[in-house]
Order: C-alpha cells, then structure tokens, then sequence
C-alpha cells in the first residue's frame, strides 16, 4: 500500500463481514494496544493488497506476453529463413 493522501470510500457489506473485520480489528487491538486498528482499516489494507496483487500479476502478464511475442518473432523469422542443407 502506498503513501498516498487518503480519500473516503463508503462500500456496503453483509453484516458477516462486517462482523469479521470487526473481529479482526478487535484481535489488532489487543495484540498491539499502542496503535489503533478500526474495521475501516482492516477492510482499506485488504483492498489495497489486493489491488496490488492484481497490478503485480498484470505487469507479470505483460512482461510474459513481452517474452513470448518476442520468441514467436525469432521462431518466425526461423521459419522463414531458406533451408540450408548440404548434400554429400
């Protein structure tokens, strides 16, 4: 997650999750009582990790499709170079 200037974001979720991200900010809470933990926050930390998981596995995906376009291209320019055979 970046150091980025926070902006509000209000989403709807079942009252389970609510329930669990609550849970999960509790259990922050009593692990490390120095810093606070809200729900809120759990929930901004998943999204963003996930987010950027995905913008990890598009770049990974691009880069892949990088390498493979490139070795169609020499396979290609291979296929397209004359038969060179000897003859004894």
């Amino acid at each position: 997650m970046s150091i980025e200037e926070k902006v509000s974001l209000t989403i709807s979720v079942p009252k389970s999750y609510r329930d669990r991200l609550r849970t999960m900010a509790a259990q922050q809470n009593l692990h490390d009582p120095d810093k606070l933990t809200s729900a809120s926050t759990i929930a901004r930390e998943i999204i963003c990790d996930y987010i950027d998981e995905i913008d990890s596995l598009e770049a990974d995906f691009r880069a892949a499709g990088s390498v493979i376009e490139a070795e169609e291209a020499s396979s290609e320019r291979k296929r397209n170079e004359p038969c060179r055979t000897t003859l004894s």
